[in-house]
């Protein structure tokens, strides 16, 4: 071979294996993402269904985030709502990480409905030990939200902060974008 060409040659190879590189590194980080969060999330739901129950059942479920953009543990919750015992019931599975292990732990809390009209359901404050939260159903727009609010008497909890949450379809909780920029 004419030295020209095999200098050619050389710089092709080389080339191919900086090209090969960068995506060995772009499967690598993207391998590394799926490993930090290791499940799929359920899709978004809401549904009433007045005639199957005296007076109404509401459900929904989804993914709960936050309305400033600050990332929730990962998790999913489902929520119940029944217009005869006017009782709401909020049952939420949560992965906490703990040395790069993830923990799955169940919840479930419930709420007195306040107020229950054609338009919403809005639930009582349900206390715990560094927070309350509050439910709102928007019937008419089939959506879900959440009032969290840090309880400041309780010098333990000082990470707990004050923010709305949305309940969405899971695969939202892993993109940047806003929550009120997309519909559910």
């Amino acid at each position: 071979m004419k030295p020209i060409l095999t200098s050619y040659v050389r710089l092709a190879e080389i080339v191919v294996v900086a090209i090969l590189a960068i995506f060995a590194a772009l499967t690598y980080r993207e391998l590394s993402a799926l490993r930090k969060i290791p499940v799929s999330l359920p899709n978004y739901e809401f549904e009433i269904a007045a005639g199957s129950e005296p007076g109404g059942l509401v459900q929904t479920r989804g993914t709960w985030i936050s309305a400033g953009g600050i990332p929730e543990p990962l998790q999913t919750t489902t929520i119940e709502c029944r217009k005869a015992t006017m009782r709401c019931v909020q049952s939420a599975a949560v992965i906490q990480f703990i040395d790069e292990k993830g923990l799955l732990e169940s919840r479930q809390t419930e709420f007195e409905v306040a107020r229950w009209s054609d338009k919403e359901i809005v639930t009582k404050p349900v206390s715990g030990s560094c927070a309350t939260q509050t439910l709102t159903l928007d019937l008419v727009e089939k959506r879900a939200r959440s009032q969290v609010s840090a309880k400041p008497e309780s010098s333990r909890c000082q990470e707990v902060r004050n923010r709305t949450l949305e309940l969405v379809a899971g695969y939202r909780s892993r993109t940047p974008e806003a929550p009120a920029a997309a519909k559910p």
